[in-house]
């Protein structure tokens, strides 16, 4: 009896091995499960899973391009759980602790134990890299997840032939595709070609591969027949089937994210401008300190780069030994690295179209899977009496993996130390920064103040997470309101769901969603028109963060108007126009290595004013900085120039319109509301003419901006349009 005890008490047994693993991913996987708060993947994907547990039906009553296996498990614990961002975060902490074994078992058979810990610690450090991605109720995650389970189950049947390992494998891929299905079928090709590949290596008969293909099929049916019987019990295949299968492929043009090029990894100006750093950029950096010594030559934004470009490396590699190797050893092929390598290699596809570096650490888990066996295949076949040559190989990788590894702990410390603050409602329970907590509380006591409790608020392009906090609905079956959802109809399904759910209050981010080429104001005009004239704007955040507004006794008409912003000039580098969710603007920026200089920044617009003059009008402010220097003023001023009437130097006659300076004082907590002062200049002396309107700043004394506010200081020319007629409806 004590013999017996002690052989299950050995600490060599795989299965205390498997829970030393998971408990050291519980332990350093809580802290990150807890923090952080994604109002638009997270908020519309727990919106929806309690939208289905309450009636709604995905594809016909909310609009999805993803198979339902997320939504049915998040439905499933809300009705068993109180509904809250924390019960979710469970969820995925969950299968966060459950990607350890699944790694270890899949490199230990084809290393060694201490390969198949490397390749855990491995996972769990790159977990910061990837956080939020890996650390919140999604489905890319889970999808991953199983497909790997899938592998590691078609690895085991390779070593010991049973039968059912094979019907695991497809029950698995198959899930896999109920939770994303580009994933999953990247990962069934590949796993097919393993399996081929396994075949080869044996040289199996032919009724035995029929089968053992029939299992798998099998399997793989199995786990998608209760999704299917439920879009058939709800009628809604061909809804499915638009969403699932033809909608992906006629926005993939529209929706795709360039693949950062290799040569991006000695670029001087790498990832200067704000949305390249929120596109490449990990949300950890972003959200964390810099680290001193790598920070003067970008060393962390090369090492973003070079992430992108060590995935396929690995996975040439990969294959490339897989056929060496196997010659060696008097085989065709080494089927079990081969298989490894063609379904991580296929499921890292799914990085495309969107190949932002959230979508490119969604599917790295399996990179991180091939990487060790590669290198240990590498190290086997390079022996012990080449000691140089595995050296020039270990050296390198030891360097760049203690690098990540670093990098990861820091940020992982700065995550803790910052994302301790808690969001003010009982739905929540998550740890953000003390800067979010202000910006959501304030949007929630807004939503709560204003609205009763079922009344739907629409939340605009993807702040469906404030519905969610609040208890609010949304309007229309369309929760996340960019360009691929709501494009096809410009919007009208969403201004038709307000007005049949006679919505009060409308949230919006200042901004578009930031790597969209097109703005709301481009793809929905119809909608943005609607909230201009429908709503009146109540409260501007101060960070320039979101914009409330509320409805209208009645609809107000927009005047027509030209937009002064359609025709500007681009010389001044200090100088940038964007276009807003609703509306766009003329920056003038300072930021402390590049501050506005003595002669100031100009901007040059051409317009026409109409026959019958016209009024140029605009809101004036200022983005507010970090810190400010005593007596700091702002100067602005408005010219115009007449085209026609330039003088033979090429000269026109400078017409002075306005000129003011005012006082800078700095930021405040972020629920304060942005000052935005209306300006209104006639333009009757120059009606019919075409001009050039010349928009001029000046900064007198000192500024500082935040080392994590991309935005920058800069004083704003708010929505600067001519009309004939003074006011109508503004965003």
């Amino acid at each position: 009896m004590l013999d017996r005890l002690r052989r299950f008490l050995a600490l060599d047994r795989p299965l205390w091995i498997y829970a030393g693993l998971m408990v050291v991913a519980l332990a350093f996987g809580l802290p990150l499960i807890r923090r952080a708060i994604i109002l638009s993947d997270e908020g519309y994907l727990l919106q929806q899973s309690l939208d289905l547990l309450q009636g709604r039906v995905i594809y016909r009553d909310m609009d999805a391009f993803i198979t339902p296996g997320m939504w049915f498990l998040l439905a499933g614990v809300f009705a068993i759980f109180e509904p809250s961002v924390l019960v979710s975060r469970f969820v995925a902490l969950i299968a966060y602790v459950a990607l350890c074994p699944v790694v270890f078992r899949i490199v230990e058979a084809q290393t060694s134990r201490v390969w198949g810990v490397a390749a855990v610690a491995s996972v769990l450090l790159f977990s910061v890299w990837a956080f939020p991605a890996w650390t919140f109720a999604f489905y890319s995650p889970f999808s991953v997840l199983f497909a790997l389970m899938a592998l590691e189950r078609l690895l085991t049947w390779q070593r010991q032939g049973v039968l059912r390992d094979l019907w695991l494998t497809g029950v698995l891929l198959g899930l896999s595709i109920c939770f994303k299905q580009n994933y999953g079928i990247f990962a069934l090709v590949g796993a097919a070609l393993g399996y081929l590949a396994m075949q080869v290596e044996k040289r199996r008969p032919l009724s035995e591969t029929v089968t053992e293909i029939g299992v798998v099929v099998g399997g793989v049916v199995a786990a998608g027949l209760p999704f299917l019987v439920y879009l058939l019990w709800q009628g809604v295949i061909p809804d499915a089937w638009e969403s699932l299968v033809i909608h992906p492929f006629e926005f993939g043009g529209r929706h795709d994210i360039p693949y950062p090029a290799v040569t991006d990894l000695w670029r001087t100006d790498l990832y200067k401008t704000a949305t390249e750093r929120l596109t490449y950029l990990s949300y950890a950096m972003l959200q964390t300190p810099m680290i001193g010594f790598l920070h003067p030559l970008r060393l962390v934004h090369r090492l973003h780069v070079l992430a992108y470009w060590l995935a396929p490396l690995i996975f040439v590699c990969g294959l490339g030994l897989a056929l060496f190797t196997g010659r060696q050893r008097g085989r065709r092929i080494d089927a079990a690295l081969l298989t490894t390598t063609t379904t991580c290699g296929l499921l890292f596809l799914g990085v495309l179209p969107r190949a932002d570096f959230n979508h490119l650490v969604n599917v790295y888990q399996g990179v991180l899977v091939t990487l060790p066996i590669v290198l240990h295949h590498a190290f086997r076949q390079l022996g012990p009496n080449r000691g140089s040559a595995r050296m020039a190989l270990a050296i390198p990788y030891g360097v760049v993996a203690l690098v990540y590894a670093g990098v990861a702990l820091c940020w992982y410390a700065g995550l803790i130390r910052s994302h301790t603050t808690p969001i003010d409602s009982p739905r929540a329970g998550v740890l953000v920064t003390r800067a979010m907590a202000d910006e959501i509380d304030i949007q929630v006591r807004m939503i709560e103040r204003n609205t009763r409790k079922g009344e739907a608020v629409l939340t605009m392009p993807d702040l469906i997470g404030l519905n969610f906090l609040t208890q609010r609905p949304v309007p229309s079956p369309y929760y996340n309101l960019y360009e691929h959802h709501i494009a096809k109809d410009g919007g009208a399904a969403v201004i038709d769901g307000s007005e049949r759910n006679e919505v009060s209050l409308v949230v919006a981010r200042y901004d578009n969603f930031f790597s969209d080429r097109a703005g709301l104001l481009d793809y929905a005009p119809e909608l943005a028109h609607y909230i201009i004239t429908h709503y009146q704007r109540v409260f501007v955040g101060s960070r320039e963060s979101f914009i409330a507004y509320r409805r209208r006794l009645r609809p107000e008409a927009e005047e027509p108007f030209i937009d002064v912003l359609e025709d500007c000039d681009d010389a001044d580098e200090l100088a940038e126009i964007r276009q807003h969710l609703l509306f766009s603007a003329l920056y003038h920026k300072s930021t402390n290595q590049h501050p506005i200089p003595e002669e100031g920044v100009r901007s040059r617009c051409r317009v026409r004013v109409p026959d019958a003059g016209g009024r140029l009008s605009l809101e004036l402010g200022y983005r507010q900085p970090y810190l400010v220097g005593r007596g700091t003023r702002l100067r602005a001023r408005i010219v115009v120039e007449v085209v026609e009437e330039a003088k033979g130097d090429g000269e026109a006659a400078r017409n002075v319109l306005f000129d003011e300076r005012f006082r800078v004082v700095r930021g405040s907590a972020s629920g304060r509301e942005q000052s935005y002062r209306p300006v209104e200049i006639d333009l009757s002396l120059f009606a019919g003419k075409e001009v050039d309107l010349l928009f001029e700043t000046w900064l007198d004394g000192r500024i500082q901006t935040h080392p994590r506010d991309f935005k920058g200081f800069a004083q704003v020319w708010r929505d600067p349009r001519v009309q004939e007629r003074a006011g109508g409806a503004r965003p």
